[in-house]
């Protein structure tokens, strides 16, 4: 039988799904300004700028999501007012 993941495993978890997909967002822009053939500090900026748009998308998405997942205060779902 396999025991339930301890919160300290989930938080682990969590924090790698967000830094991959803080990776993987950051990384398509710069494929994106390679393959438009940009220099190197067009594929600075455009890594900089997919940093920032994935930080806002993270944002969104841990937002949206929280939304339908159990609140660790209240121990039910639901959007917080």
């Amino acid at each position: 039988m396999v025991d339930p993941t301890s919160e300290s495993e989930r938080d682990a978890g969590t924090g790698w799904l967000k830094a991959l997909f803080v990776l993987v967002v950051t990384a398509s822009a710069g494929g994106v300004a390679i393959a438009g053939g940009a220099t190197t500090t067009q594929l600075l900026a455009a890594l900089g700028g997919g940093f920032l748009v994935s930080l806002v998308l993270l944002w969104y998405v841990v937002r949206t999501i929280s939304g339908f997942t159990p609140s660790r205060r209240r121990g039910r779902g639901g959007r917080r007012r």
